[in-house]
C-alpha cells in the first residue's frame, strides 16, 4: 500500500529559496557534530558479540513474481501470435521470428542470409523504397528493423499507438514484397567485405573464430564464415530465391505487446498479413555435430602483439539434457565471475592473466561449446595454459564446498527476477521456447532444477562431462616470446588465417598476343623518353598532394614516395594524426605508425604494396626484362572517345593489371586492376594526365582514381627527382 510522504516542514534549501536569507546554523552545526561523535563512541563501545555477521542476517521471503501470461493465437495462414496487453504507455511493439538462418545458406554463398536480412529492410518493398520508409518512420518516431542470424531471423517494430496503422503495413509490405534493389545489395556487400578485411585485427576475435572451427569443423554451418569469393558470388536472384524458399507465414511467429485490445490487434495483423499465403512449410532439422573427444595444440602466429589469447576446451551441451541444471552450477563454480575458481586462482592468486573466463554453454537445438580462456603476457603463456588445465582437472577430482555451491546457486537465483523486467523479454522467451520445442515453463523448471542441485550433483557432472586430458588448445600470439615452446604441450598445428583473395585469372595468351604486347610496351617506352633513359634510373623520389574521397568527406594528405631499384620502396603519408611510413624491401614489409611503433605487415598487405610498386610507370618500364613478367595484347578499346591499346601485365607472383596506351601518342592513359582497400579487394583504376618532361622523361603529374567505378581520389604530383641521393639508412627498419 502506497502512502503519501510526510511533511516535515521547509528544509534549509527551501527556506533559503523562499526568503533569500541563509538561516543561522553555527550552533546547530556544533550540536550535530557533537551528536555524531557521541554516537560513534557508543557504537564503538558496544561488545563485538552484539554485531552480527552478514550470513546470520534474516530476511522475510520474497513475494512471488507476478508476470503476465501471453495469449497465443494461430492465424489461418499459419502465423503464430503471442500477445500481451500493456496500457502503461501509448506504444505498440512487435517482435518477429522466422525459421531461417545462415545455417540454411549454400556453402558457395556464405553471407547470403545476413545480406538478405538487411536488404529486406534497407531495400524497401516493391511499392515503397527503403529511403521512403526511412523518411516516413523518422517523421513519426517509429522503428522497423530486420535481420537474419545463425539459426533464426528476426524483425522488430515499434510505434506510437496512433501510428500503428501506418507502421504495421510497412512491416508487412517489406516482409511479403521486398524489392531487393541492386544498390542496397551492393552496399551490404561492401560492408561484408570490410568486415572480412578486418577480421584478423583483434586477437581475441581470431582465437574464438578459429576455436569454433576446431570444435565444429572448418566447413560446419556452425563455424564457417564468409570470404570475398562467397560475397562476390551473391546476386539479386540469390536474395529473391532465398526469400522465396524460407520466408513464409507458417514459418513465422509474432510477439506483440503494448497499448491495445487483444481481439482488435489479432484482427489488424490478420487483415494486414492476410494476403501472405500459407506454404505448408516444414522447417528442416539442423545438421548434427560430429565430435570426437581428443586433444590438439594449435597456434595462430601473430608477431605484432606482446600478449597471448589462450582458449582450450571441447564440445558443450544442449539445454534439454537432464543434467543441464547441475552443469550451470558447475560452470559458475569454475568460471562465475569474481567468485569463480578461474578468477580467484589464475588471475588473483597467480597473477597470470589480465582477463580470465570460461563457459560450459548449452544451446537449444545443437551442442554448445565448453572453454576456459585468458589473455596473458607472451612471457607467461605456457604457465597460463598449465594453470587453466589444472583448474579444469581440479573440478573433476577436488571437493566442491558448500560455500561454492551456494554462491553459484545464488548467482542465478538472485538474478532470476531480471528475466521478467520487460514485456519484450517475457514474450520473446515464450516464442523462443516454442521455436525450439521447449515447454513454456522451461525457465521455471530451470529455477527449480538449480535449487535442487547438490554438491554430489556438481561432482558427478564434472567427472562425466569435463575431459581435461582431451581438450583442444588454441593460442594466438607471438610464439618467439613464449616462456616455453608450444611443442611442450604436443605436436603443434599452425593455423593459416590468411584471408583468401579472389583469384584474378589472366586469359590464355597466344604467341602473337605476347609478341604484340612486348612490341607495344617498347613503343610506349620510346614515347616516354626511351628505354635506355628509363633503365638508367636507379632511384626516384616523388612528392604529391593526394585527395582521398571518403563517405564522411574529402581528406587531403601529403605523400612522399621513395624507390630504389630493384626492390626497395618507402611511402610516407602525412596524415592529420602524424606521419605513417610503409616500407618494402624485397619480401619484407613493415609500417611505422604516428606514435613511432613498428609492425610487420601481413603477407597480403606486403603483396599489395608489391602490386602497387609494379603499377608505378617508372618501375614497370625499368623492370621490363624482369624474370616472370608477362605482357600480352588483349585488343583495342575506346575510352571516352579515345582509342587505346590494352595490355594485360602480370608481374611475377602477383595479380595482373591492365595498362591502356593512347593509340595515337602511345603514352599510358589508364591502368586498372584489383587492389586492396579498407573495404577489402576492389576494382581500382587510375587515369593519367598532365604529362611533363623530367630530365628527358615524360611522366604524368595527375592521376584521377576510382574504386568499383566510383571516384575515390586524385593525386597531383608536386615534385619528381630522378636518381636523387638516398641516405644509407633510408630503408632501415627502426630499432
Amino acid at each position: 500500500m502506497m502512502t503519501e510522504p510526510k511533511d516535515h516542514g521547509p528544509t534549509r534549501t527551501s527556506y533559503a529559496l523562499n526568503t533569500g536569507v541563509e538561516p543561522m546554523r553555527s550552533t546547530r552545526l556544533k550540536v550535530a557534530t557533537l551528536g555524531l561523535m557521541l554516537a560513534g563512541l557508543v557504537f564503538s563501545a558496544m561488545p563485538v558479540a552484539a554485531q552480527k555477521d552478514y550470513t546470520e542476517l534474516q530476511f522475510p521471503p520474497l513475494n512471488d513474481i507476478a508476470t503476465p501470461t501471453p495469449t497465443r493465437v494461430v492465424l489461418d495462414n499459419g502465423i503464430i501470435l503471442y500477445l500481451v496487453e500493456d496500457r502503461r504507455l501509448p506504444m505498440i511493439n512487435l517482435s518477429a521470428r522466422f525459421g531461417v538462418g545462415s545455417v540454411n545458406e549454400p556453402a558457395e554463398r556464405i553471407g547470403l542470409a545476413g545480406i538478405t536480412g538487411a536488404v529486406i529492410r534497407t531495400g524497401g518493398s516493391t511499392s515503397m523504397s527503403g529511403d521512403e520508409i526511412d523518411e516516413t518512420l523518422e517523421g513519426i518516431g517509429a522503428t522497423v528493423e530486420t535481420q537474419i542470424g545463425l539459426v533464426s531471423g528476426s524483425a522488430f517494430m515499434s510505434a506510437l499507438k496512433d501510428n500503428v496503422d501506418t507502421v504495421l503495413p510497412i512491416l508487412a509490405d517489406i516482409l511479403m514484397h521486398p524489392a531487393f534493389p541492386e544498390d542496397k545489395i551492393e552496399l551490404e556487400k561492401v560492408t561484408a567485405r570490410s568486415t572480412i578485411s578486418r577480421r584478423n585485427d583483434d586477437p581475441t576475435d581470431m582465437a574464438f573464430r578459429e576455436y569454433r572451427k576446431l570444435i565444429y569443423g572448418a566447413e560446419s554451418v556452425y563455424a564457417r564464415h564468409a570470404e570475398y569469393a562467397t560475397i562476390d558470388a551473391i546476386t539479386r536472384d540469390d536474395l529473391v530465391a532465398f526469400h522465396r524458399d524460407w520466408m513464409h507465414p507458417d514459418n513465422t511467429m509474432f510477439g506483440v505487446w503494448g497499448d491495445f485490445d487483444t481481439d482488435e490487434m489479432v484482427k489488424k495483423i490478420s487483415d494486414v498479413f492476410g494476403g501472405w499465403e500459407k506454404a505448408g512449410f516444414v522447417r528442416p532439422d539442423l545438421p548434427d555435430v560430429d565430435y570426437t573427444y581428443d586433444s590438439s595444440v594449435n597456434l595462430v602466429r601473430k608477431d605484432d602483439i606482446n600478449q597471448s589469447t589462450v582458449v582450450l576446451g571441447h564440445i558443450g551441451g544442449v539445454r534439454d539434457n537432464p543434467d543441464y541444471f547441475a552443469l550451470r552450477v558447475m560452470n559458475d563454480i569454475l568460471s562465475g565471475g569474481f567468485s569463480g575458481r578461474l578468477f580467484r586462482i589464475v588471475r588473483s592468486e597467480q597473477g597470470l592473466a589480465y582477463a580470465v573466463f570460461g563457459i560450459y554453454s548449452a544451446n537449444y537445438n545443437f551442442p554448445g561449446i565448453f572453454y576456459v580462456a585468458c589473455m596473458t603476457s607472451s612471457e607467461t603463456t605456457a604457465q597460463a595454459i598449465r594453470s587453466l588445465r589444472h583448474e579444469v582437472g581440479r573440478m573433476t577430482t577436488d571437493e566442491i564446498t558448500e560455500e561454492e555451491l551456494n554462491l553459484a546457486k545464488e548467482s542465478f537465483l538472485n538474478s532470476f527476477v531480471f528475466n521478467f523486467d520487460s514485456r519484450r523479454e517475457i514474450i520473446d522467451r515464450q516464442m523462443t521456447y516454442e521455436y525450439y520445442g521447449y515447454p513454456q515453463d522451461f525457465l521455471e523448471k530451470t529455477k527449480t532444477g538449480i535449487e535442487k542441485v547438490t554438491v554430489e550433483d556438481v561432482k558427478r557432472v564434472a567427472r562425466e562431462y569435463l575431459q581435461p586430458d582431451k581438450m583442444r588448445l588454441i593460442v594466438v600470439g607471438n610464439d618467439q616470446d613464449f616462456d616455453e615452446e608450444m611443442s611442450a604441450f604436443g605436436e603443434v598445428n599452425e593455423i593459416d588465417v590468411t584471408i583468401a583473395l579472389p583469384v584474378v585469372e589472366a586469359p590464355e595468351a597466344t604467341e602473337d598476343d605476347v609478341a604484340m604486347g612486348r612490341e607495344l610496351l617498347m613503343r610506349s617506352a620510346e614515347a616516354l623518353g626511351g628505354i635506355e633513359a628509363l633503365t638508367a634510373i636507379q632511384s626516384l623520389r616523388v612528392t604529391a598532394e593526394v585527395t582521398v574521397i571518403q563517405p564522411m568527406g574529402e581528406m587531403v594528405i601529403g605523400v612522399e614516395s621513395l624507390v630504389a631499384f630493384p626492390d626497395k620502396s618507402k611511402t610516407t603519408m602525412q596524415t592529420p594524426m602524424g606521419d605513417i611510413d610503409m616500407t618494402l624491401i624485397d619480401d619484407q614489409a613493415w609500417v611505422v605508425d604516428p606514435m613511432g611503433n613498428t609492425q610487420p605487415l601481413p603477407d597480403q598487405q606486403r603483396d599489395s604494396m608489391r602490386e602497387e610498386l609494379w603499377r608505378n610507370l617508372v618501375f614497370l618500364y625499368n623492370r621490363m626484362d624482369a624474370e616472370g613478367l608477362t605482357v600480352q595484347h588483349t585488343g583495342r578499346e575506346e575510352i571516352e572517345g579515345r582509342a587505346t591499346e590494352v595490355l594485360l601485365i602480370t608481374p611475377p607472383g602477383l595479380n595482373p593489371f591492365k595498362l591502356y596506351l593512347d593509340a595515337e601518342t602511345m603514352l599510358p592513359y589508364k591502368k586498372a586492376g584489383q587492389s586492396m582497400s579498407q573495404q577489402g579487394p576492389v576494382e581500382a583504376e587510375s587515369t593519367m594526365s598532365d604529362y611533363r618532361e623530367v630530365e628527358g622523361i615524360k611522366l604524368p603529374f595527375k592521376e584521377s582514381m576510382k574504386q568499383n567505378g566510383n571516384p575515390s581520389g586524385e593525386s597531383v604530383t608536386q615534385t619528381i627527382e630522378i636518381n636523387p641521393e638516398i641516405p644509407a639508412d633510408a630503408f632501415a627498419a627502426p630499432e
